[in-house]
């Protein structure tokens, strides 16, 4: 097939398994937004030049991260000139970060100096419910669309505790999310630390490390840079899939997300369309006891933030705010004192953007968990969804410690 032609399927999310979509010669730009003219000439242009971003900038003077195809590059320079935009070129060929994440000899036993696959995720489940059956309860929410099993795990060390539910790599890009929840559960298991042993004894641990299967398996076999799920809910049959952290039934489409089906945000036709949110809502409602679950955390990447409800407004903050910030200042605090990495906190619209119809707020508004997060993983940037394979160690010892942070603070307050 035709490289344009596999490229403009690519960007519908209709390329075919086996013809793997490449990014020889894309860019990624990182362009500073000065004034908020700036923000609207990329909004204005985002479907003409097949701009995809990163990162939005939150306030004047940050960037946006924007990655575009070779043929608009220079219409997209152009246009950034015209207008006395800055902009600063951060990566000329996104194809080679991309191979970078791929070892050249994979290893399919489970370690952290690889990102792994579905099936290697699943196979290592399988052998870590057999060794720590005593801890480890296996569950399944449901099928995906294309009916690959949704897995969890339940770590629990005796009856009564608490419980912390994590749901990862909602969005298939995201590749870092799923390496750092396998990491802590094998912390949580097989702790060496005693700080580590105490969370992991005191808390019930749900954890499901990839919630979007099938957006994760294509963005392994076809599409590096894909990011939802694999629904064809385009009436047209042009675009495939949800942002399915925007297809919670809490608020769904009031703002952060886009009703256009080839939208990055598209939150799909209704909420709760796609089977990968209506079956983890169904599982938390149905085979959770009701007030056990006291933080719940949407884990993903990038940019080094714990960001709380509201998400649809920066104007008001619901009653359990100052919880929120006290149990987020746990987490910062610990990852900062172990290595020097700075998150910030807040809820999303006052720090990051607004948004609704996502997990936190569903958990928040619908569910009652009091401490409901989205943890944006690291970096600020310099890598993006594109990661280093060396990076998944650190990253997750500074989860790991964020982690351990998180749940003495909200013993402190009472949460747990």
């Amino acid at each position: 097939m035709h490289l344009k032609l596999v490229l403009l399927l690519a960007c519908l999310g209709l390329a075919r398994a086996g013809e793997q979509v490449r990014y020889d010669n894309y860019k990624l730009y990182q362009v500073q937004i000065n004034h908020l003219q700036d923000s609207q000439l990329l909004r204005e242009n985002e479907q003409v030049l097949k701009l995809d971003t990163w990162r939005e900038a939150r306030n004047l003077g940050e960037f946006s991260d924007i990655m575009l195809p070779p043929q608009y590059q220079e219409t997209f320079e152009s246009l950034l000139n015209r207008h006395n935009v800055s902009y600063i070129l951060r990566f000329d060929n996104v194809q080679r970060m991309f191979d970078a994440q791929r070892p050249r000899q994979r290893t399919s036993s489970m370690e952290w100096t690889q990102y792994h696959t579905l099936d290697e995720i699943y196979a290592w489940l399988d052998q870590i419910e057999k060794l720590y059956s005593h801890l480890v309860t296996p569950f399944t929410i449901g099928k995906s669309y294309e009916g690959r099993p949704i897995r969890g795990i339940k770590i629990s060390y005796k009856p009564g505790n608490g419980a912390v539910f994590i749901e990862s790599n909602i969005h298939a890009r995201e590749w870092i999310t799923s390496a750092t929840i396998t990491y802590f559960i094998k912390e949580l298991l097989v702790p060496r630390n005693p700080a580590v042993r105490d969370i992991a004894q005191g808390v019930d641990w749900y954890i499901i490390p990839v919630l979007n299967t099938d957006g994760f398996v294509y963005s392994h076999e076809v599409d590096r840079g894909w990011r939802r799920s694999r629904l064809p809910s385009d009436p047209t049959g042009k675009c495939i899939g949800t942002d399915l952290n925007r297809n919670f039934n809490y608020r769904w489409m009031q703002i952060g997300a886009s009703a256009d089906p080839c939208e990055q945000t598209y939150a799909g036709p209704y909420a709760e369309s796609d089977p990968e949110i209506s079956q983890l809502t169904s599982y938390i409602n149905n085979s959770i006891p009701e007030g056990s679950i006291k933080i719940y955390i949407s884990l993903h990447s990038f940019g080094q933030y714990v960001l709380s409800p509201w998400g649809h407004t920066a104007e008001e903050f619901p009653e359990h705010y100052p919880q929120m910030m006290a149990v987020a200042k746990g987490f910062a605090d610990a990852v900062y004192r172990h290595n020097g990495t700075v998150f910030k906190y807040g809820s999303s619209p006052t720090i990051l953007y607004e948004v609704s119809g996502s997990g936190k707020e569903w958990a928040y508004a619908v569910k009652n968990i009091i401490i409901p997060y989205t943890i944006e993983l690291p970096d600020k940037g310099k890598f993006g969804f594109a990661l280093p394979p060396e990076y998944i160690i650190p990253v997750s010892r500074e989860l790991t410690e964020g982690f351990v942070g998180m749940i003495q603070a909200a013993r402190e307050i009472d949460v747990l």
